[in-house]
């Protein structure tokens, strides 16, 4: 893997308690949150500045993953009131989820703020939040050399204007099936794709949940599968894991825009996924150690041949 040294990414997203039912088991009032996720996955390739906010029952137990893995908490914003929450249901094979309560509480007047010093940061992860606020992060930036982004249904839905101009000023876009679909109007996956390569993205990563993931560029396309995981825990996080370790892995690229590196980005990400699944919430994911990583990556690209 990379250095981290000097390899600096600021993401900017949510962080939120989770309470999560599945066939199997479920949990309460765990770590959850965009952000919680994709910093906790580039963190093993990059150094990442977290830009979020939560409320005053997000104690020192709950920040205290977050400052194991190194990540700079400054721009995290500890507000008076309760942290956003979100509780949700899948069904037997994870494919759908069913939201149960959203309540955003701090997180309803949460406004990016980012220190004079992060301005020159060259590397920015836009984690799952409103268009307008991932737009803000972007205008306290100065001239990033590579910003990657993640949006959702809602926000195609309902801020469908905003979400056009940020895509304008946007690398990589990554979005899901039914994202795309309705992003688009295309059904088409490969031509959806291209179509969301003239609003502005160089790069467009379509998740396919339990079929891995497409890559489009405008000179090439690549689709890779998922890491077998016989016994998923949980499916929440995934593709913010997928963002995070694929965002934080280019971060330390002399030259993220080649074929080869996109592509090891993408087994990169596959596998960060494939670890956050394991576990309800942040657990797995914050744990593990280079040589995990390591031999998983190599088993994934060995048996990919990529």
């Amino acid at each position: 893997m990379p250095s981290t040294k000097k390899n600096k990414i600021i993401i900017a997203g949510s962080v939120a308690f989770d309470s999560i039912k599945t066939h199997a088991a479920s949990a309460k009032n765990v770590i959850g949150g965009s952000a919680s996720y994709a910093s906790i996955a580039a963190s093993y390739f990059a150094a990442p500045k977290l830009i979020a906010a939560v409320g005053a029952d997000f104690t020192h137990k709950y920040i205290a993953p977050f400052k194991k893995r190194g990540i700079d908490l400054s721009g995290l914003q500890i507000k008076n009131g309760k942290t956003f929450e979100w509780g949700a249901s899948y069904d037997k094979d994870f494919k759908n989820a069913t939201t149960l309560y959203t309540r955003l509480n701090v997180f309803a007047g949460f406004e990016p703020m980012l220190a004079p010093g992060d301005a020159g940061i060259k590397t920015v992860f836009l984690a799952n939040i409103a268009p307008a606020l991932q737009m803000s992060v972007l205008n306290q930036m100065k001239s990033p050399a590579l910003i990657a982004c993640d949006t959702m249904n809602f926000w195609i839905q309902h801020n469908r204007a905003e979400l056009a101009r940020l895509l304008k000023k946007v690398h990589i876009l990554f979005v899901n099936e039914a994202e795309t679909r309705q992003l688009t109007g295309t059904y088409n996956l490969i031509k959806a794709g291209r179509q969301i390569l003239k609003a502005g993205p160089q790069v467009v990563i379509i998740k396919l949940g339990p079929n891995g993931a497409i890559l489009i560029t405008k000179d090439f396309m690549c689709h890779l599968p998922p890491y077998l995981i016989d016994s998923p825990a949980d499916t929440t996080g995934a593709g913010d894991s997928f963002g995070g370790g694929f965002t934080g892995y280019l971060a330390a690229a002399k030259n993220w825009r080649d074929m080869k590196t996109l592509k090891r980005a993408m087994a990169v990400g596959t596998v960060m996924a494939s670890f956050a699944i394991e576990s309800f919430s942040i657990t797995r994911l914050a744990g593990l150690s280079k040589q995990q990583i390591d031999k998983r990556l190599a088993d994934y690209i060995n048996t990919m041949k990529i």
